[in-house]
């Protein structure tokens, strides 16, 4: 890279270390620092260098005025993108960018996950064909969908090599009031997101700090084709804390080389202060179209003179102030030097001439949403057609897949918003909190709508706020008070039976701590869409849908049967009603509850691919119900990555902590994995949280607090919180023991304290419940806890019948850590009958399965069993993993199927298999009559 930065010698090698780096694997740098620090000098040096390497660039410099345009970021950055990369994406993906970009009309909406899949296949089409640098200059100015839909790209990028460097300056430039957004600044954190991202050691920050008196005297006679003397440039040096801008700014303020005006006085300690003192300085009709040019999102020559018809010269004028370093002058288009020096000349312009201005930009605009900021900023006073205007452009903000842009959108269409159009203003007021659900202020939206509903009569306005202020405050983790709201508002909906009916079903699907109510709402529903002619099918869907979870929790069975044929709907509603608009949500985790459980997570994962960018405060759900799954398949890590995400993004959207339930997942997780203190750290900041009322929701806290107090050996405490679970979940109404599953766990502690007769009476409704819904992961849990207490009862020979009917309902189903429990089991009571050859068989596939699940109390369980059957084998030498390995190579498998049949990897298969062979001396045709010729040595084995 050029060495020509004065001052920035290690800031230069590290960036040139990192477009040398050639690696298949993305990798990106955090260019940070303070405004005017040169930043953007090194990022468009490095730009240049890129281009100079072979590298493709993807480049965007948002700006101030650009923050509020949803997708001004991402034109920029794809603007350039070749007919031939469009051409080798899929014609689906394809459309979709060429409508982003303005390269045709797109007739139907452009959703936001559509829009982040096609740019990641544009990113790795550019990256297949040769390295590619995407660089993004003063991030904290993007637009938010552009934000949401890097932030979606740059984790996509597994296997590309692709280079991301993203500038971002702290404590960004002050603007104006009049350009202030309504909206909350930055909302990615591009450190942590970039972090989390990128591959591990492919990710640095880069901070950019002040340069020395010496660098800032070559900067400024480059700058200024002068310098001071040294005396003063060590004073500006000084005063401008070795930040280049302001030190070019100090010295323009206090003359030529030669002058003799002091450094002595206070000048404005303000680098923004120091540009507008800058820009009033020009001559009138040179400040006049600096000033103009500060107006437009893109001032081009052209647009100028349309927006300004009575200023003459504007090329001239212009040229005049490039001369002295304010603009670039290319072509016909216009660009300031620095953004700070745009932020001083828009705030120069008098109120008036603003206002005319953005008046007049508002005529010369095709471009909806930019048409309606500039009417906004042009009216002080509400205006019924701004009003308008500007809710039809949030719409399509929200159609193109910005809700953060569209929230923005109808903030203002609120304040411009007569008071004399009550209900209007009502309307758009739910539709903001609703917006502002969907884009991560899950606390901004409650807070709008319980305002709203505080100020509206009863009636179906009231209604439809209630509606949406039930859905908000659920997802924030307050059970009662949305069912508060569900119930108010039905009532008020009685006279629009199909609005009703939608207010009765999403009343039903929060409803899991009453399941009475919760199918006497679905019920209701279903009746009160009897009532229309011609229903909606999507409502009558989700209705339908709502009473077969309804029927599931009451633990009458799963029957997704019931949905097939009905059409969920294709209409894309303002504002939205619901994320799951298919129904991923309920089918999904119903899928998982029936053993189907990747497929329930495949529904899921698209489900979250979609909130991701479209309503980032759903995310803590669905990443709790993905991790539930995950725990019912026994794959307890990637629960806990799931449950963690879920916790952060809690957090990112306004809560702190995360929600009880998914806490309490995270606690779950943890507690199998063997973490037990950070297990009972999490959970019991559930169910010991002063002053709330979690109910339900607890549920899992409290069981994560039952497996930690076992695997301490804790019986006692073990079963206080198994038995305030089961009290959570009777007092709910629940009778699917799929749901809340504890059965298993409460059956044994009461066991291991001494209470076989409570414990029949637990088994007798667990196995009363699981014959009801049909469940077979419940069927075989009962059958081993039947198991259980026969053997505690002294008869070991039912006791085996009954485990093993519970391993032949485990065949087939994607639950292995729960077969692994019965196996253990399977293999105690063997040893007790002292049949030592199958009580090893069950323990080793038990200790193999426990090892993969990374369960280390259930290892050493396992082991300590395998410790108490005499090993008559040792002379050969085997271990019982080896033992395991040698039968199943015997039949004749391959590594890789006793890697999958043993739970093992395939460089662990290999390493033992080589053991055996020499333990053995034999070789893999001579092992089958080798380990029978063993087993004839031992008849016991």
């Amino acid at each position: 890279m050029t060495q020509g930065i004065a001052g920035r010698v290690a800031e230069i090698e590290v960036l040139d270390a990192f477009l040398a780096d050639r690696s298949a694997e993305p990798r990106a740098v955090l260019v940070e620092g303070a405004p005017g620090i040169g930043k953007t000098t090194l990022l468009r040096a490095m730009f240049e260098h890129a281009r100079g390497s072979g590298y493709a660039v993807a480049m965007c410099q948002p700006t101030r005025s650009e923050m509020d345009l949803s997708y001004a970021g991402l034109v920029g950055l794809l603007g350039d993108l070749g007919a031939d990369v469009l051409e080798a994406l899929p014609a689906p993906q394809a459309r979709v960018l060429r409508t982003i970009l303005r390269l045709e009309d797109g007739a139907e909406p452009v959703d936001r996950l559509s829009l982040g899949l096609a740019t990641v296949a544009a990113v790795r089409e550019l990256a297949s064909r040769r390295p590619l640098l995407v660089a993004v200059d003063d991030a904290q100015w993007l637009d938010q969908p552009t934000a949401r839909t890097l932030s979606f790209v740059v984790r996509r990028l597994a296997g590309s090599a692709t280079r991301v460097a993203v500038v971002r300056t702290r404590g960004a430039v002050p603007v104006p009031a009049q350009m202030e957004r309504t909206g909350s600044d930055e909302a990615i954190d591009w450190s942590a997101e970039l972090a989390r991202a990128m591959p591990k050691g492919r990710f640095e920050t880069l901070a950019v700090g002040p340069v020395d008196p010496s660098d800032l005297s070559r900067i400024l006679r480059r700058g200024l084709g002068w310098a001071p003397s040294w005396p003063r440039v060590v004073r500006i040096a000084e005063l401008s804390e070795g930040n280049p801008l302001h030190a070019l700014e100090l010295a323009r303020a206090v003359g030529a080389a030669g002058s003799d005006a002091g450094l002595e006085t206070s000048p404005p300690d303000s680098v923004l202060e120091l540009a507008r003192a800058r820009i009033a300085a020009l001559p009138d009709n040179v400040r006049g179209a600096v000033e103009l040019a500060a107006v437009p999102r893109d001032p081009r020559l052209n647009l100028l003179g349309h927006l300004d018809p009575a200023a003459s010269d504007l090329r001239e004028a212009l040229e005049t102030a490039a001369r002295q370093g304010i603009v670039t002058v290319d072509s016909d288009r216009v660009r300031f030097t620095h953004p700070v020096l745009a932020a001083a000349a828009y705030g120069s312009i008098p109120g008036g001439r603003r206002r005319d201005l953005h008046r007049a930009m508002a005529m010369l605009s095709d471009n909806l949403e930019e048409r309606a900021r500039h009417l906004a900023t042009a009216t002080d006073t509400p205006d019924a057609q701004v009003a308008v205007a500007l809710e039809g452009a949030a719409e399509q903000a929200w159609r193109r897949g910005a809700p953060d842009a569209a929230a923005d959108l109808l903030h203002l269409a609120c304040r411009l918003t007569p008071a004399e159009d009550a209900d209007a203003l009502a309307r758009r007021r739910i539709a903001y909190g609703r917006l502002l659900h969907s884009a991560g202020d899950a606390p901004g939206a409650v807070a709008e709508l319980e305002s709203l509903v505080a100020s509206l009569p009863a009636g179906l306005l009231r209604a439809a706020a209630l509606f949406h202020l039930m859905y908000v405050v659920r997802l924030s983790g307050r059970l009662e008070r949305a069912v508060e709201h569900g119930l108010q508002s039905a009532a008020e909906a009685e006279a629009d039976p199909l609005f009703q009916a939608e207010v009765l079903e999403l009343l039903s699907r929060i409803s899991d701590n009453d399941i009475g109510r919760k199918l006497d709402a679905a019920r209701r529903a279903l009746e009160a869409v009897d009532r229309v002619p011609r229903p909606d099918p999507e409502v009558v869907f989700q209705v339908r849908a709502a009473l077969v979870e309804a029927e599931f929790y009451a633990g009458l069975g799963i029957h997704l049967d019931r949905l097939e044929g009905l059409q969920p709907g294709t209409t894309v509603r303002f504002p939205p009603v619901r994320t799951a608009t298919h129904g991923d949500d309920l089918v999904g985790r119903l899928l998982a509850y029936d053993g189907r459980i990747d497929e329930g997570l495949d529904l899921l994962r698209g489900m979250y691919e979609r909130a991701a960018v479209e309503s980032r405060s759903i995310l803590p759900a669905i990443l709790g119900w993905m991790a539930d799954a995950q725990l019912m398949a026994g794959r307890f890590a990637e629960a806990h990555e799931l449950t963690r995400e879920a916790v952060e993004r809690t957090e990112e959207t306004g809560g702190a902590g995360g929600l009880p339930w998914e806490v309490g997942l995270h606690a779950v997780a943890l507690a199998r994995l063997g973490r037990l203190d950070e297990a009972e750290a999490a959970a019991r900041g559930v169910v010991e949280a002063p002053g709330t009322a979690i109910g339900l929701d607890a549920a899992p806290a409290e069981l994560a607090l039952g497996i930690a107090a076992a695997s301490r050996g804790d019986a006692v405490a073990a079963l206080a919180h198994l038995r305030a679970l089961d009290g959570l979940k009777r007092a709910a109404g629940i009778r699917e023991p799929r749901l809340c599953a504890h059965a298993g766990e409460y059956v044994e502690a009461l066991l291991a304290v001494g209470e076989p007769d409570q414990a029949a009476d637990v088994l007798a409704i667990l196995e009363e419940e699981a014959r009801t819904s049909g469940g077979r992961w419940s069927l075989a849990v009962a059958a081993r806890c039947r198991g259980l207490l026969l053997a505690a009862r002294g008869d070991v020979s039912e006791a085996v019948s009954a485990t093993e009917r519970s391993l032949e309902l485990f065949e087939g189903l994607p639950t292995p850590f729960e077969r692994a429990r019965t196996l253990l089991l399977v293999g105690q009571l063997r040893r007790r009958r002292r049949e030592k050859r199958p009580a090893r068989e069950a323990l080793d596939e038990a200790l193999g399965i426990f090892e993969r699940a990374g369960t280390p109390v259930w290892t050493e369980r396992v082991r300590a069993e395998l410790a108490r059957i005499p090993d008559h084998q040792a002379a050969n030498g085997l271990s019982p993993t080896e033992e395991r390995v040698a039968r199943l190579a015997a039949q004749g498998l391959t590594n890789q199927e006793i890697a999958d049949r043993a739970f093992l990897s395939l460089k662990t298969v290999e390493v033992n298999l080589t053991r055996v062979y020499r333990k053995l001396g034999v070789r893999r045709a001579a092992l089958a009559q080798r380990l029978a010729e063993r087993r004839g040595a031992d008849p016991s084995a």
